[in-house]
């Protein structure tokens, strides 16, 4: 096969451009280059998508242009979409520590390119997501042993990822709050024929929906009860296509919009049962 013109490209970096093309067609992506759109700031090196969700810009160049990169940055967090924007060196170009943080700062993916291979070095971040989550070192040990995983996809840009472990670890505290004060006889479920004690079994079988429901059927609900109950009611929809739909363009335009306040939600349900 013919090797791929490129306009933008120096000549040196060429066998660099198409390690990118191939590294990221093997992720599923379809890979565009030199595909410029009306509104970009430049013409990247390449434009890779997946589905109709995920978009990513990828610079080649032999040194960091800072002022470039911004560019893409501010053109992606005004977006609205999973745009993810990276630079990509060769392997033999010496990036200081200081520059790695100001990339890693700003949400800039970096890769080193070698003769047959690519290495990410800084993730990318998903530049059109507005998110500022709560600092979970203010929250007591067991909130942060549940929801540090969750974080840390949070950290590394899988935030889809993080959602639905906030969501688990909810769901799992719930059921154990449920239990433990059913054993009590504190917590009676209010149904047609009166207020009934559920088993460890009948609570163990209830989806979130189902435990959303049990929890606002508490009879003599408390404080506590009543946060859980509308934490679980509130999550339930967007958990649910997080994990089933997620390809869904409907999904995702919710879940960007509503991940956020979600888990403010869920650490506060998590504070009352912790």
């Amino acid at each position: 096969m013919a090797p791929h013109r490129y306009q933008t490209v120096a000549d040196e970096l060429l066998e660099y451009a198409e390690v990118i093309a191939t590294h990221f067609q093997n992720l599923g992506f379809k890979v565009y280059r030199e595909r410029a759109q009306v509104g970009f700031p430049y013409t990247p090196t390449h434009l890779c998508k997946r589905g109709k969700i995920t978009t990513m810009v990828i610079e080649l160049g032999s040194e960091i242009k800072l002022k470039r990169m911004e560019d893409w940055v501010r053109f992606g967090k005004s977006s609205g979409t999973e745009m993810r924007v990276g630079l990509c060196l060769p392997s033999t170009v010496n990036v200081t520590p200081d520059a790695l943080e100001s990339l890693r700062e700003r949400g800039i993916g970096l890769y080193a390119a070698y003769s047959n291979r690519l290495v990410e070095r800084i993730a990318p971040a998903d530049l059109g997501l507005n998110l500022a989550l709560p600092e979970l070192g203010d929250f007591s040990a067991g909130i942060r042993e549940l929801l540090g995983p969750a974080y840390e996809q949070f950290g590394r840009a899988q935030w889809r990822d993080g959602f639905e472990g906030a969501c688990q670890a909810l769901e799992d505290e719930a059921r154990r709050y449920l239990k433990r004060w059913s054993h009590t006889g504190r917590i009676k479920i209010l149904r047609k024929k009166g207020a009934v004690t559920l088993s460890d079994r009948e609570i163990n079988r209830l989806t979130m929906g189902g435990l959303a429901a049990a929890f606002a059927a508490i009879q003599a609900q408390n404080h506590a009860d009543s946060v859980i109950a509308h934490a679980l009611t509130r999550i339930n929809k967007d958990r649910i296509g997080v994990v089933h739909f997620r390809a869904r363009t409907a999904t995702e335009r919710r879940l960007r919009v509503n991940v956020g306040q979600h888990m403010w939600v869920i650490l506060a349900a998590l504070k009352e049962m912790l």
